[in-house]
């Protein structure tokens, strides 16, 4: 009898991350978790601790944890100064946060905030602010392996480095979830999920990227919203004046309910925005744009990606022009620019199958062998600059499985089962 399992061959044998993220053990029945051991040649870093269970004036060790990181990182604010990087380790629980680095002197390099995971860690907002402001000053941080949620303001870097990995910012409102005001941004394995911006006329019900540098990498947004202000665009994601990068990721049901439109993203003046390999359905705009809305000298550009279902007022799907097709994708609709090499076709041809947790940080609409999307691109096809089928999906799948001469299109790859073993009849 031949044993099948339904896992798809993955680099190393299993799901890869596009970010290191801390390894973790359970300590001392706190919930709480550690940095693996650096490397002999790396930089020790200060560790510090955070449980439900400590103290609001302790240490933060590991014996003594603190009960807030907002402690912890008073705690490191007050250190022996050595300009080594600190870490600051999250038990399981709910945690209200609000870390506004403008009023804190912070020479360490580096600051890493660790959960369990997005499920058991939550970083909680206070009602009143967003649950982290950083302005250029502030150390470069990672955050990961948790939950944003519940901040009245966005996570904010105004001119600084962050780095999310496997982070869930869900139901940050009414001014959305991640801004990014000038800095850089990378954001990996993460989900944004009912977000909402009600606020300004700006726009990104999810996420702002205003004359900075962001990448979004293996993740999801979904049912994220812009509401109200007339001029306000981008259901998930806005872009003003910097730059956007959007790989193997999916944005779904996202919408946009002024007139500006953009159901999905929204772009002004010189925005520019690169999406590669993703799968964007199902986004609605009640103005123009059900995908993309653009004013005039914003760009966007598509390659590989799965774009169906997005839908805005008169039926458009590309508003405003600045679109540019690179090769290979997938449509049902024609207001936006396609070339050659980019298919045509229905929904129902396609066969996205409903969000479910597929594998990997993240849930994706998976395909089966008899999509459309399937098997288009040839392993050759350089787009932007590299091999698409030697890169990754969302869920960190190889795009080239075994000796095939093509991969899919979109956040997800179909993959054959594998054989692990021949049972004995």
């Amino acid at each position: 009898m031949t044993t099948l399992a339904s896992r798809p061959r993955c680099r190393g044998g299993g799901t890869a991350r596009t970010a290191t993220a801390l390894a973790v053990t359970s300590l001392l029945g706190f919930g709480l978790v550690a940095a693996s051991p650096p490397p002999a040649s790396a930089t020790s870093s200060t560790e510090l601790y955070v449980a439900t269970s400590g103290t609001t004036g302790g240490p933060c060790s590991i014996s003594k944890p603190c009960s807030s990181v907002s402690r912890a990182v008073v705690v490191a604010n007050h250190e022996p100064f050595n300009f080594t990087p600190v870490a600051v380790n999250v038990g399981r629980g709910h945690f209200v946060t609000s870390l506004n680095f403008p009023d804190m002197s912070y020479p360490e390099p580096m600051l890493t905030i660790t959960g369990v995971s997005p499920s058991a860690t939550t970083l909680a907002g206070n009602g009143s602010s967003a649950v982290l402001y950083a302005l250029a000053d502030a150390p470069r941080m990672t955050i990961q392996d948790l939950t944003i949620a519940g901040g009245s303001a966005p996570v904010h870097d105004g001119g600084n480095f962050m780095n999310f990995v496997d982070v869930t910012f869900s139901h940050n409102a009414p001014g959305g979830a991640l801004f990014d005001d000038g800095g850089a941004m990378d954001v990996s394995g993460s989900t944004f999920s009912d977000n909402a911006l009600t606020t300004t006329t700006s726009g990104g019900g999810a996420v702002s990227e205003v004359g900075g540098s962001l990448t979004i990498v293996g993740s999801l947004l979904t049912g994220n919203s812009v509401k109200g202000a007339r001029t306000a665009s981008g259901g998930a994601v806005y872009v003003n004046d910097g730059h956007l990068n959007i790989i193997g990721s999916t944005i779904t049901r996202n919408a946009a309910t002024g007139s500006a439109g953009g159901g999905a993203i929204g772009i002004d003046q010189s925005g520019r925005t690169t999406v590669i390999g993703s799968t964007i359905t199902a986004n609605t705009a009640a103005g123009p744009g059900g995908l993309v809305s653009a004013t005039a000298g914003a760009t966007i550009s598509f390659a590989a990606d799965i774009l169906v279902g997005n839908t805005g007022a008169g039926s458009s799907v590309c508003s405003g022009g600045g679109d540019t097709d690179l090769g290979y994708n997938v449509i049902d609709q024609s207001t936006c620019s396609m070339g050659t090499k980019t298919k045509v076709t229905t929904s129902a041809a396609l066969g996205l199958l409903p969000l479910a947790p597929n594998g990997g940080p993240t849930h994706t609409e998976r395909i089966r062998k008899s999509s459309a999307a399937h098997d288009i691109i040839p392993v050759a096809a350089k787009l932007a600059g590299t091999r698409f089928c030697s890169r990754q999906d969302q869920r960190g799948v190889l795009r080239r499985q075994g000796p095939a001469t093509s991969c899919d299109a979109g956040s997800y790859q179909f993959a054959p089962p594998v054989i692990t073993g021949i049972s004995p009849v």
